[in-house]
């Protein structure tokens, strides 16, 4: 019988992505119950650091904020980078964007839970959030490890909103999902849904990528 591997590195660009079993999960503020295929998903949001590498081998151009040391740490999720630029990384790694869906059941799990570590309010132990504007930013990827999702996705929930494949208004919007550095508990629900132009370049949106499972 051929094992599943639970988690794997992508070559191209070093991301740890983890295993996201076939099957239904609970989705959205509705609690509908939806069908997602298996797949793969970064671990963590996509750096500084990966996205340099992208910037070298595939000339792409640097994001908004790149210069600003607010927001380039090696190890800070990359932000300033639109949708389109999500997605040429995405490419160029050998993924792709997720779908709302998949997000979704990576960040909750099957049990309908709140928030990926469970039902209770975020503390700043579980997520990065409600920072100020003008001096906060989001934090290195994995730092808040009690706000690990059950399939051990790391900052799903705050630091920066993450671009997904959908469109939120067919032509406009495109769906961003997870909350911010600088959003309220609220809106850090894992059932909140929020959209965004997809040419933004915001200091708060960044991305992580799928693959499917073989």
């Amino acid at each position: 019988m051929h094992m599943t591997q639970q988690s794997i590195i992508n070559e191209k660009d070093g991301s740890e992505m983890v295993y996201v079993s076939a099957g239904n999960f609970v989705m959205g503020e509705d609690r509908k119950v939806v069908y997602v295929d298996a797949f793969y998903i970064d671990k963590f949001p996509i750096t500084n650091s990966q996205y340099k590498k992208f910037i070298d081998e595939a000339g792409a151009k640097h994001p908004s904020f790149w210069n600003n040391e607010r927001f380039n740490k090696p190890l800070q999720p990359v932000v300033g980078v639109s949708w389109s630029d999500a997605v040429a990384y995405a490419k160029w790694a050998g993924k792709r964007l997720p779908k709302e869906k998949e997000w979704g059941k990576a960040a909750r799990g099957i049990d309908g839970r709140e928030y990926p570590w469970g039902n209770m309010q975020p503390d700043h132990t579980l997520a990065v959030f409600n920072l100020d504007p003008n001096t906060g930013a989001p934090a290195a990827v994995g730092a808040r490890k009690e706000g690990a999702s059950p399939y051990g996705c790391y900052d799903m929930s705050g630091n920066v909103w993450e671009w997904c494949e959908d469109w939120y208004e067919e032509g406009k919007y495109r769906v961003v999902r997870g909350g911010s550095w600088l959003n309220h508990h609220y809106i850090l629900r894992s059932a909140y849904r929020s959209c965004s132009y997809p040419e933004g370049r915001d200091n708060n949106v960044g991305f992580r990528c799928v693959k499917d499972a073989e």
